[in-house]
């Protein structure tokens, strides 16, 4: 069985910020990872808060499901 990228089983996706004051958060969650990309563009070009990465979200149950069959070992 061919092992899953964990953006594979992505419900949503989020954008993680360092704001002016320095701290390091997730902001907003998108069902799409090409509308999650463009808000994380927009806003570093606009130089409102530095974009650090655009993430998958996933639930935590499903990834305890996922991790507990092994899928990515």
């Amino acid at each position: 069985m061919r092992a899953k990228r964990i953006a594979d089983v992505a419900e949503a996706w989020t954008v993680v910020v360092t704001v002016p004051n320095g701290e390091t958060v997730a902001a907003g969650n998108w069902p799409d990872l090409i509308e999650a990309r463009t808000w994380a563009r927009e806003t570093n070009q606009a130089r409102l808060a530095r974009v650090r990465g655009v993430l998958p979200l996933v639930w935590a149950s499903g990834l305890i499901a996922e991790l507990e069959r092994g899928m990515w070992q």
